[in-house]
C-alpha cells in the first residue's frame, strides 16, 4: 500500500500543509481516492483511509456557509479519511492569494479541518480529474504510474526544446514539475542553469546554499556522455561526460525524482551537446559563408559521409560530392565542409514549390542510398549554425528509430525520439513479439522479408509506394498482404491495429539488428 507521504512526494510535490501534520500522519496508508463533486451526494463513497480531493469550486458549492463546512468536516472525521487535498482554482494559488490580500474561499475550511485533527494539504494549478486518475494509477501500479509521470515530463521538455527553449527554460520546467530547486551543471561542474520555483518553500534558500557550496546537493545525477562527432569528440577521440542534473535542498529525494532524472538524462545530454554545437558553430562561422541564391528560406541537410559498412576513399568521396552538385543548380544547393568531414553537409534553398526543401532532400537521399536529415526552414543567415545542430540531432534520433532510406525531418524530432525510446517500455518487446507471432516462424530471411513488407505497408499511403520502397512489383505486395492477413486474421485497414503493428514491428526489427 502507498502512504500519504508517497503520494505527496510523487504526484503533488508542490502541495503545502495547511497546518503541521501530526506525527506519523505521512505514514498513514491511503486506500483509495475520492473527488468532491458540486452536487448531493458530494461523494460516491467515503471510507477510512481515503484521500479526499476537494476542488475550490466544488467546495464552495457544497459548503457555502459555516454550518455546511462544520458538517462536512465532521463527516471527514467520522470516516477517518487519510487526508484532505484542497485544490485552488486557476489563479488562486496560495502565494497569489497572499500577495493580492484576498482570502481564498477554501481558507476557512482548511483551517477548520486542520483544527479538527485532519491532515490537510493544499495545492494550486492542478486538474482534479487528472490528479485523481494519477493517484488511482499510483495505488494500482506504482511503478507504471511513476514511469507515466516521467514520460509526461520528458514530453514537456521535448516540446520546449522543439520550440527553441534554452537550457534555462528546460531547467525551469524540471524545477516546476518536481517542486524543488534544481541545477544543470556542465562537464566541469559549473552551473549552466539554476532554478528555484517561486511557490516552493525553501527553494530560494536551497539555491543560495548550492551556490555557496556546490557539493551540497540532495542528488547529483550524471548525464550520459555527449555523442562523438564533429562537435563532441575529444582529443583522444572518445566521448566526454556531458554534465549532471543536481536536485537541491534538504528534502529527501523521492522515488519520482529518481525515475524522472533517469528518464530525462539522455534528453538533457542531447540538449547540452546541441547547445555546445550551436555555440561552437557560431564562433567559427565566417562572414564570407555563402548560402544558395535561391533562398531564403533555406534548410540544412546532413547525412553520413559514407555508409557505416563502407570504406570509401577520399577520391571516392570527392567523386560523390561532384555528382551531388549535378543534382541541382548552385542556386539551390551549396555543399559545406570537404571530403574529410565526418558528415556530408549542405544548405538547400527551399523554393515556393518546395517550402521545406523536402523534395530536393528526398532526391539527394535516394541518390546517396541512405537517410538524410533536414532542419526546419530559416531565413536569417545567422541561424544556419542552429539549423545545422538541429539537423544533426534529427539524424542521430533517426538512427535510433532505424529510419528507412528517405528524409528525416527536424519538425518530427520528438516523434523519432519517442519511437527510439519504445524499446525501453517495460515488457514492450515481449508484447511486440506476441502480436507479430504469426510472422515470426520459419527461416531468418523469410521472417525479415515479412517484417519488411509489413513495415512498408504501414509506413506508406498505398501499395504502389510500399512496393517502390522495397523494389518489388505492387502485385507482389498485394500477394504478401493477403498471405499475412490469412495467416494472422488481421485486417490491415483497421487504424488501431495499424498503430499497434507499427510500434511492434519497429521494436522487433530494432531488437534483431
Amino acid at each position: 500500500m502507498a502512504t500519504l507521504a508517497d503520494l505527496w512526494a510523487s504526484l503533488f510535490p508542490t502541495a503545502v500543509a495547511v497546518a503541521p501534520l501530526t506525527p506519523g500522519a505521512g505514514e498513514r496508508e491511503v486506500g483509495w481516492v475520492r473527488v468532491l463533486k458540486a452536487r448531493v451526494p458530494a461523494f460516491e463513497g467515503l471510507d477510512a483511509g481515503d484521500l479526499a480531493i476537494l476542488p475550490a469550486g466544488a467546495l464552495a458549492a457544497v459548503a457555502p456557509g459555516p454550518v455546511d463546512r462544520g458538517a462536512l468536516v465532521a463527516g471527514f472525521v467520522r470516516a477517518a479519511v487519510a487526508a484532505l487535498l484542497l485544490i485552488d482554482g486557476e489563479g488562486g494559488g496560495v502565494a497569489a492569494d497572499a500577495d493580492a490580500g484576498v482570502a481564498s474561499p477554501i481558507d476557512g475550511f482548511g483551517s477548520e479541518a486542520a483544527a479538527a485533527g485532519l491532515s490537510v494539504l493544499r495545492v494550486a494549478g492542478v486538474d482534479p480529474t487528472v490528479l485523481e486518475r494519477s493517484a488511482i494509477g499510483f495505488l494500482v501500479n506504482r511503478r507504471a504510474e511513476l514511469d507515466r509521470q516521467a514520460s509526461l515530463m520528458e514530453t514537456r521538455l521535448e516540446a520546449l526544446a522543439l520550440e527553441g527553449s534554452d537550457l534555462a527554460g528546460l531547467v525551469g520546467a524540471i524545477g516546476a514539475g518536481l517542486g524543488r530547486a534544481v541545477a544543470l551543471e556542465g562537464r566541469r561542474g559549473d552551473a549552466l542553469a539554476v532554478h528555484a520555483p517561486p511557490n516552493v518553500p525553501g527553494a530560494t534558500a536551497a539555491v543560495g546554499a548550492y551556490l555557496a557550496r556546490p557539493r551540497s546537493v540532495a542528488l547529483r545525477l550524471a548525464l550520459p556522455a555527449a555523442p562523438v562527432g564533429p562537435s563532441g569528440a575529444g582529443k583522444g577521440g572518445g566521448a566526454r561526460s556531458s554534465g549532471s542534473l543536481a536536485l537541491l535542498g534538504d528534502r529527501p529525494v523521492s522515488e519520482l525524482e529518481r525515475v524522472v532524472g533517469e528518464r530525462i538524462a539522455v534528453l538533457l545530454a542531447l540538449e547540452l551537446a546541441r547547445d555546445e554545437s550551436v555555440h561552437r558553430a557560431r564562433d567559427t562561422v565566417r562572414r564570407g559563408d555563402s548560402l544558395p541564391a535561391g533562398g531564403p528560406p533555406w534548410v540544412v541537410l546532413l547525412a553520413d559521409q559514407a555508409p557505416p559498412a563502407a570504406d570509401a576513399s577520399l577520391d571516392q568521396r570527392e567523386e560523390l560530392r561532384r555528382e551531388l552538385r549535378l543534382l541541382a543548380p548552385a542556386r539551390r544547393v551549396a555543399l559545406r565542409g570537404d571530403a574529410t568531414s565526418l558528415e556530408l553537409r549542405a544548405v538547400l534553398a527551399a523554393g515556393v514549390d518546395d517550402p521545406g526543401g523536402l523534395a530536393l532532400a528526398e532526391r539527394i537521399g535516394r541518390f546517396l542510398g541512405r537517410t538524410v536529415a533536414v532542419s526546419r526552414p530559416f531565413s536569417d543567415p545567422g541561424d544556419r549554425p542552429s539549423a545545422e545542430a538541429e539537423a544533426r540531432s534529427t539524424l542521430e534520433a533517426s538512427r535510433a528509430v532505424g529510419q528507412p532510406i528517405g528524409v528525416a525531418r527536424a519538425d518530427r524530432l520528438a516523434a523519432y525520439r519517442l519511437l527510439g525510446a519504445l524499446h525501453n517500455l517495460p515488457d514492450g518487446l515481449r508484447q511486440a513479439r506476441a502480436l507479430l507471432e504469426p510472422l515470426l516462424g520459419g527461416r531468418t530471411d523469410v521472417r525479415a522479408e515479412r517484417l519488411a513488407t509489413l513495415r512498408a505497408i504501414l509506413d506508406h499511403p498505398g501499395s504502389a509506394e510500399a512496393a517502390a520502397s522495397l523494389g518489388i512489383h505492387r502485385n507482389t505486395i498485394a500477394y504478401r498482404v493477403r498471405r499475412m492477413e490469412a495467416a494472422s486474421g488481421w485486417s490491415l485497414d483497421d487504424p488501431d491495429l495499424r498503430l499497434a503493428l507499427s510500434v511492434a514491428v519497429r521494436l522487433v526489427q530494432t531488437a534483431q539488428d
